[in-house]
Order: structure tokens, then sequence, then C-alpha cells
């Protein structure tokens, strides 16, 4: 049965614990229609059960799990990356960089990325939409403490564009208060075991059940950025 979903704002903190709403339902991985340059997105999910939020275009935020095309998943929707990761701690609380980033890209207002796959986008205008996924998802990576922009991809447009996104947009969008409604997609595959973790752009449920969960709002967490 699919659920009625509502907005929570990203002034409001989640507690310090790990903010996990529980097992809520299936994706399948349908393919990599503009990734895989750098190992990473966009990947292209579409829910199976559980929350209404169609077919989206997502990214990772580990290194080391995996997922397969056309494979199910279940998840869990939660404010941090789980068991797995090559940087930080299990739980790893999303950044709101992170967050901010996903949700200009969800809504169609990223700077300089190549929605149409015109050719003209990336600093220069000349970056289709695979490279500036790759600099989205190297960008990630780098906020996240995955792997270093440099070690993402050699390509000094996608660096120069991932760069940008990291040090001048991305704050500049949590200033606007973009990001609450991003959240992690824990996945796990059909035995159990752990897969590559998700972002996605959802509402969430009733107020009241968040309030029991200790659920107020995303989580942030500030980190130095490596040079």
């Amino acid at each position: 049965m699919k659920r009625t979903l509502m907005m929570i704002g990203l002034s409001a903190l989640a507690s310090p614990a790990m903010a996990n709403i529980g097992q809520d339902g299936s994706v399948r991985f349908t393919g990599l229609p503009y990734g895989g340059r750098n190992g990473g997105g966009e990947f292209k999910m579409v829910a199976l059960t559980g929350y209404d939020f169609g077919t989206f275009n997502t990214f990772c935020l580990e290194l080391n799990e995996q997922v397969a095309v056309g494979q199910d998943y279940t998840y869990d929707i939660n404010t941090a990356a789980v068991d797995g990761g090559a940087g930080g701690p299990s739980p790893d609380p999303l950044d709101a960089r992170t967050a901010a980033l996903y949700e200009a890209f969800v809504r169609g207002t990223l700077d300089h990325y190549d929605y149409d796959d015109s050719g003209d986008g990336g600093l220069g205008s000349d970056m289709d939409r695979k490279l500036t996924a790759a600099a989205l998802q190297a960008a990630i990576w780098e906020i996240e403490e995955e792997r270093t922009i440099e070690q993402t991809d050699s390509d000094s447009r996608v660096r120069d564009l991932a760069n940008y996104y990291v040090d001048t947009l991305a704050q500049q969008l949590v200033n606007d208060g973009l990001g609450g409604m991003v959240r992690v997609l824990n996945l796990w595959d059909s035995s159990g075991g752990n897969a590559q973790d998700m972002l996605v752009l959802i509402p969430l449920p009733s107020a009241g059940a968040l309030a029991g969960l200790g659920l107020a709002g995303l989580a942030i967490r500030r980190r130095r950025l490596s040079n």
C-alpha cells in the first residue's frame, strides 16, 4: 500500500542516534542512462513497494558496496549510510551539502548540469550529461570523504565542475534551504546483505510518527574537506 508523505524542513536536526524508520519497501535498479563513467551515477531506480517515489535517478554514497542492474533491493529510509563506505563512521550521517546538491539535481536546477544532453554543460559549456553526472558523483564522494575529486576522474572539466560544486555551490544551496527532503536509501539484497546506499528526494510520513522515532530532519555533519 502506498503511503501519504509530507515534507520535513532542514532547519530542525535529527537526534544524534541514527534516524531509521525501518524497512519500508523495495526498489529495482533498472540501469545507468548517464552513469558509470567513474563507477557512480546517475543510477536509475524504480519504486516497487512502499513509498510512492516512482522512477528516479540517483547517486551512490559509498565506494565499496555494489548494486546490479535488473536486481531488486529492499530499503530502509535513513539519514545516514550504514555498514560500508571508505570514509567516516558507521552510521555515517549524510552531509547537508550533499543533500542540497542532490535536491537541486532532482529539481532540474543544478548549475551547469547538462539535463538535455546537448553537450553544453559544465563550466566551459562543453560537457554532456554523462560528464556532468561524473562531476556530481565526484563532488558527492569528496564531501562524504569517500574519495577525492582528483582520485575520481582525470578529466580536468569534470574536476573543475566537481570542485565548483564542493567549494562554491553546495553551501549556497544549503543556505537557500535545499536538502531537507533528501534521505538515504540503505539497500539490502535478496539474501539480506548490504548493498550500495543511494540518495532519494522523499517527503516523510506523518509528523506524529516521526516524533516517536526522534526524526526531526536531516542530520548535518561538519567535515573538513581534503585539499
